[in-house]
């Protein structure tokens, strides 16, 4: 049943239509986080809206509220806890099994076909650096769909990250394959020049600025993965412009392979994927 329906009789009718028409859940079977986006005008509403979520029957055992975009260092969101207190959970997509907390970090499982799309092209025996890597959900996909893959580094300056990225390598079977490793992207890339077969940047905001790093680590004819923002009328012409800008400024010659708009990331806004070639000459 849809929240609204379920909150009839209880939310007045002249705001029935600002309830949530929907929400992520992050868990499993053995207990989910629910996380919903509820407007100040149903302030007065937001715990009935919490036990409603609670009684849908997905194992749903927290309900956090999301407040406001990601921010801070580790360009996290900020929640309020509205019922339950435990937050961390081990989230169970396409046969991988992560370990977070998403009130410690970033995770969205929207992303899960974009993860198993990514996935599908990669090629054998890939070194990978994995950018802004988070709990590292990628590289397991990318493990899972492409086993001949030979090593993947999963970098995120966020110390719990790693740890969960940590505890996800034994979750599954990963060691010696996944690394992850708490650095600066920049800074990592900049020690590892013309490394790698492929560079994802998972970022939608401001991976742009981490672009020439990734260029500068990427090999010759390698891939990068650039995840960026753009309008609905034209959600690729940005990515598109910052890419173009860095490779000329650069003097490397960047192809276009392939683009897709990975999800709605705000109202008449998408979140993108564009993969591009990186030739050097």
């Amino acid at each position: 049943m849809r929240l609204r329906d379920e909150l009839k009789g209880v939310v007045p009718d002249n705001l029935l239509n600002l309830v949530p028409s929907g929400f992520d859940i992050v868990g499993s079977r053995s207990g989910a986080v629910a996380i919903v986006e509820i407007p100040s005008e149903l302030e007065d509403y937001k715990y009935e809206i919490a036990r409603a979520i609670i009684r849908s029957g997905r194992n749903v055992k927290t309900v956090l509220r999301r407040i406001g975009p990601r921010g801070g260092e580790y360009r996290l969101y900020t929640y309020e806890r509205l019922i339950g207190e435990v937050t961390e959970v081990i989230h169970v997509e396409s046969g991988v099994r992560l370990m977070l907390d998403p009130i410690r970090v970033f995770f969205s499982p929207r992303d899960q076909y974009d993860r198993l799309d990514l996935a599908s092209r990669v090629g054998d025996g890939e070194v990978i650096a994995y950018l802004f890597a988070g709990v590292a959900p990628y590289a397991f996909i990318i493990l899972k769909l492409k086993p001949t893959v030979r090593l993947i580094y999963a970098v995120d300056i966020n110390p719990d990250a790693v740890r969960y990225a940590e505890v996800n390598v034994r979750l599954n079977k990963a060691r010696g394959r996944v690394i992850p490793i708490e650095y600066d992207a920049a800074r990592f890339c900049g020690e590892m020049r013309d490394s790698f077969h492929r560079v994802i940047m998972t970022l939608p905001l401001g991976a742009h600025q981490y672009l020439p790093d990734a260029i500068r680590c990427v090999m010759d004819g390698g891939v990068i993965n650039f995840y960026h923002t753009g309008p609905e009328e034209e959600p690729f012409r940005d990515a598109e412009a910052v890419i173009r800008s860095h490779c000329l400024g650069m003097g490397v010659e960047c192809n276009i392979m392939g683009e897709r708009i990975v999800r709605e990331y705000a109202p008449r806004v998408y979140k993108v994927r564009v993969d591009f070639k990186v030739n050097k000459g």
